[in-house]
């Protein structure tokens, strides 16, 4: 049996069935094809606010706790998050209501009523507070991140807005984002469970066949140039701790090193064997935790290395985490090491086939993204990698002109002079 199955409606409404037919619940996702990088600077956290205002009541709920309470009468619990390129609404449900969810979702996409503007207002500002100290000053190290690698873009911008732009954003320029972005061409909707594809299709036919089809606005691409140096930023901020994030810029998710980069940051940052948390943590107790991500967006994106110390640890730290970052350029992976995170890697895919919320993303972000990996596919490659793959790809990627550090803490000049001298003669 396929691991997944796509339909396409008329209007463009695209539809991702997974059978999981050894399941006794099934997830139903709504992504729409709008996020950060869509917002111009002025409307800078209209994608998020858009999204919470989706939930303040439909045509046919009248309240989000009138919406919040349908949803639970079908086993579900609705709830939603924005990204720089999708805003998706998800809820598990019982399988034997699939058609109920798929029209609770239908009203809250199509016949929103854009209640309580000025209450949702506050909420998000409260939300948008805890990126910022007393003093008003952004300590966020992701949005700190984002601007110093995509200045003057809209990639570089929170995803929540800055005050000034939420209280900017009316009635008028939601209800006109909404038309332009909530559109049947840009709506993937996902079914992962024990559920039917035909009795799926049907469902959303009914409920979104007749939603009018428009053409997607275009989006602003990410700019091109690298840097000739590493860049820093630096934060002061009252606290007991410095913490720091360590970026590398990649290039997009189709690139074909991709998988190869998912990789390494296993290699630095899973399990036991991490190399990151063996180091600094249990090796030398520099610090508590230390922790490295991906965020791959369709033509850019970076690998995030994230750790708090003591101000005393600071530049013990930094000059460790370059060591580690070197010997993957130097060094070959040992082939024992490569199996081991391998090994556990191949686990993982075969656990997600348990996950409804695993496959929901792999096959239906991954149709929104136009990045379908099957399991299949993923399982065969990473038996693929060696460590000579492996450590041309960590040389690519782990570069001084790809490098960004931010620094958010109660740091010292002196600090800031030893660290940015480390910056430039890291070895990358």
């Amino acid at each position: 049996m396929p691991e997944y199955y796509t339909d396409t409606l008329a209007n463009g409404v695209r539809l991702v069935t997974v059978p999981m037919p050894h399941l006794h619940s099934a997830e139903l996702v709504c992504s729409m094809a709008v996020g950060g990088r869509c917002e111009p600077t002025e409307l800078a956290g209209i994608s998020h606010f858009l999204e919470h205002m989706i939930f303040r009541g439909t045509a046919e709920y009248a309240t989000s706790i009138d919406l919040e309470r349908a949803f639970e009468a079908i086993g579900g619990s609705v709830n939603a998050s924005t990204d720089m390129e999708t805003t998706c609404f998800h809820s598990q449900l019982h399988p034997d209501f699939l058609a109920e969810g798929v029209a609770l979702f239908a009203s809250m996409l199509r016949r929103p009523r854009f209640n309580d503007i000025d209450i949702e207002r506050r909420i998000i500002l409260e939300e948008a507070r805890e990126d910022f100290n007393e003093d008003g000053v952004q300590i966020n190290h992701d949005n700190l991140m984002v601007n110093l690698l995509w200045p003057e873009h809209p990639l570089g911008e929170s995803l929540i807005g800055s005050t000034e732009t939420l209280h900017t954003i009316d009635r008028a320029k939601l209800e006109a984002y909404y038309r332009s972005w909530y559109i049947p061409e840009n709506l993937v909707i996902c079914a992962c469970g024990p559920i039917a594809r035909e009795t799926f299709r049907q469902s959303v036919a009914n409920e979104f066949g007749d939603w009018p089809a428009r053409k997607s606005l275009p989006i602003l691409p990410a700019p091109e140039q690298m840097d000739e140096e590493p860049q820093s930023l630096w934060v002061q901020d009252s606290d007991s701790q410095i913490s720091l994030q360590l970026a590398f810029r990649l290039p997009g998710r189709k690139d074909e090193r991709t998988l190869a980069v998912r990789m390494l940051r296993r290699i630095l940052s899973w399990g036991g064997g991490a190399r990151l948390s063996v180091r600094l943590r249990e090796e030398l107790g520099l610090t508590y935790s230390v922790e490295a991500n991906c965020s791959f967006l369709d033509d850019t994106g970076y690998m995030a290395i994230d750790l708090s110390v003591s101000p005393e640890n600071l530049q013990p730290a930094v000059i460790e985490l370059f060591k580690i970052l070197v010997e993957l350029r130097n060094r070959p992976i040992p082939a024992d090491e490569l199996s081991a995170v391998t090994r556990s890697y191949l686990f993982d895919l075969e656990f997600s086939r348990d996950q409804s919320e695993a496959m929901a993303v792999r096959y239906g972000w991954g149709l929104q993204t136009d990045y379908i990996r099957t399991l299949q596919q993923d399982c065969h490659e990473l038996q693929q990698l060696t460590p000579a793959a492996l450590q041309k790809v960590a040389k690519e990627m782990f570069c001084s002109t790809r490098m960004k550090l931010v620094v958010v803490g109660p740091w010292t000049e002196v600090d800031r002079r030893k660290i940015d001298y480390l910056l430039q003669h890291s070895g990358l």
